[in-house]
């Protein structure tokens, strides 16, 4: 136990030697004068823009989309005028003509069953 114990005591001592060695090494590449702990808070990312375009490249791509918008509605107004899909009239009489038929059929059989005598 006790020879366990030395080797956990050695291995941190090791340790703590190679973190001051790098401790010591950033504090010279920091330079003299420089407090350690103000170093992390002054360094960053000052100036970041948000959204990450600037405001030039919002201005184009803001004339692009309208661009592409009023050559859509220029050429849309032959499209709006064309019907698409839906049911004609003469298909919607027919439909309804279809499923009257198809009812009727249903409640036939629904009073052919009730009027059917029970054996018992």
């Amino acid at each position: 136990m006790a020879g366990t114990l030395n080797d956990v005591i050695q291995k941190l001592e090791r340790q703590r030697v190679a973190i001051e060695r790098a401790l010591s090494a950033l504090r010279e590449i920091e330079g003299p004068g420089r407090d350690g702990a103000a170093a992390p808070a002054a360094r960053g990312r000052r100036g970041r823009r948000k959204g990450g375009i600037t405001a030039e490249g919002r201005r184009r791509l803001s004339e692009a989309l309208k661009a592409r918008w009023a050559a859509k509605k220029a050429g849309s107004s032959a499209a709006k005028a064309k019907r698409k899909g839906g049911i004609t009239p003469a298909g919607r009489r027919k439909l309804s003509e279809a499923l009257k038929a198809r009812w009727a059929a249903k409640r036939a059989a629904q009073a052919k069953k009730k009027a059917a005598p029970k054996s018992s």
